[in-house]
């Protein structure tokens, strides 16, 4: 599943190079962080890493700081929901 993450990281990263679309990819960093959490909860955080990481590094090399930070929390975000969702349901049985 950490492999997933960091494979779709980087497919994210050729995103964000061939778009303006911010809205689309922050959509897409969720979404996919949240579905990656839903399949490994236990491993929420180094997923929500591997998504957003690769996008972030890039952010930073190019001197957006405050951008690396941003796609940082949307990631931590996403896999956290995921964590939280898949916590619930297990709890609801």
């Amino acid at each position: 599943m950490l492999l997933a993450a960091v494979i779709v990281g980087f497919f994210l990263l050729g995103f964000d190079q061939r778009t303006d679309d911010t809205g689309v990819e922050v959509g897409l960093i969720l979404a996919l962080s949240l579905a990656l959490a839903l399949a490994a909860p236990r491993r929420w955080v180094a997923i929500g890493l591997g998504v957003a990481l690769p996008i972030a590094a890039a952010s930073a090399l190019n001197g957006h700081v405050d951008v690396a930070a941003v796609v940082l929390a949307i990631g931590m975000v996403g896999a956290g929901l995921g964590w939280l969702m898949r916590r619930g349901s297990a709890a609801a049985r």
